[in-house]
Order: structure tokens, then C-alpha cells, then sequence
């Protein structure tokens, strides 16, 4: 039965998971804390993996969900429950789009569906932010602690502040942004 309910889910994110990476990350966590507990600090961990591993985020995801929760057969059924919907509906989807993309019910549905994707990508960063700034294992505690008794961790939005700039501003590639905040954050972690 496990198998059968571990399919299932994923198929529900598959199919629910317009926008993809970030933006179903709420339905993600929320759909997969029957297989298993989890905490939003682990979750964060494991986002923060697939962010680094080839693929996207929800199939990465359901790989490591899978394995959790039934080994290798468990990984091979989560991911195939995530991936089938969006290989389904993309092959359909482009045999009808492309037929009617100059339509205004295509170009309205289109610019409806953009909102809604930025407020699921906002909803991510409050899944993602609460663990990554409040949580009790943050990064720097050490520091964190010599500076104040406050759970909220100054080295992690240091961190993000800093990438944020260096990508922004500066114009950096961003993979080589992640590589030096990660070397930071190992640092201060230590």
C-alpha cells in the first residue's frame, strides 16, 4: 500500500504543480508528511540540495522522499508519480498550443496564471525563510550566541544579503555566488 499511496501523491503534485521548482514547494511539503516525519529544517535542507543536484526541485524531491520511505523501488515510484503527469499534459498541451496560441482565451489564461505563480513562489520563500533564519541549528550560532540570546540567525540574512547583492548588483554568475555563500556557510557552521 505504501507504493500505491507514495504513486499517488506524487501524481497529485504532478498534476497540481503549475510553475513548477519553488512554487509548489508548500504543496510538497505539505503532501509528503504522511510518509514520514519531517521538519521544516530538514525540509529546507533537502530544497537547499536539489537546488545543487541536476533536475528539477519536485522530482528531486519525490527521489528523496521515495527512498525515505520504501528504498530504491519507493525512489522510482515517487519519481515516476511526479514526472508522468507533466509528461502527459506537456505532450498534449503543445499539439493544442501551438493550434491556437494567438487566441485571446490562450493569451488570457497565460496572464492569469502569472500572479498565481508569483504567489506560490511567495508562499516557498515563507516555507523557506522560517527555517533557514529562526530555526534552533542556524548557521553561525556560535557567533549568533556571542552577539545576542535572539534564535534569529544575522549570519543566514548576512548571507542572503550578500548573495542578493553579488547577483543583483554586481552581475556575478550565480552558480559562483552559491559556491562562495556555501564555503561561507560551511565555515561559520563549523
Amino acid at each position: 500500500m505504501t507504493l500505491l499511496n507514495l504513486f499517488l501523491v506524487f501524481l497529485k503534485i504532478g498534476v497540481l504543480g503549475y510553475g513548477g521548482g519553488l512554487a509548489i514547494i508548500a504543496l510538497v511539503y505539505d503532501s509528503i508528511q504522511q510518509f514520514g516525519t519531517i521538519s521544516e529544517s530538514e525540509f529546507a535542507n533537502w530544497v537547499a540540495i536539489t537546488q545543487v543536484t541536476p533536475g528539477p526541485v519536485g522530482l528531486n524531491i519525490a527521489t528523496f522522499t521515495g527512498y525515505g520511505a520504501d528504498g530504491v523501488i519507493g525512489s522510482i515510484v515517487a519519481t515516476l508519480g511526479v514526472a508522468l503527469p507533466a509528461f502527459v499534459i506537456v505532450s498534449l498541451v503543445c499539439k493544442v498550443l501551438f493550434k491556437y496560441m494567438d487566441s485571446w482565451g490562450v493569451q488570457g489564461a497565460l496572464t492569469g496564471v502569472r500572479p498565481a505563480t508569483i504567489g506560490l513562489v511567495g508562499t516557498a520563500l515563507v516555507t523557506l525563510v522560517k527555517p533557514a533564519i529562526f530555526s534552533e541549528s542556524h548557521l553561525g550560532a556560535a557567533f549568533v550566541e556571542a552577539l545576542a540570546t535572539t534564535q534569529f540567525d544575522w549570519v543566514a540574512l548576512g548571507i542572503m544579503a550578500a548573495s542578493v547583492y553579488l547577483i543583483m548588483k554586481k552581475k556575478m554568475n550565480p552558480i559562483i555566488v552559491l559556491l562562495i555563500m556555501g564555503a561561507v556557510g560551511a565555515v561559520l557552521q563549523a
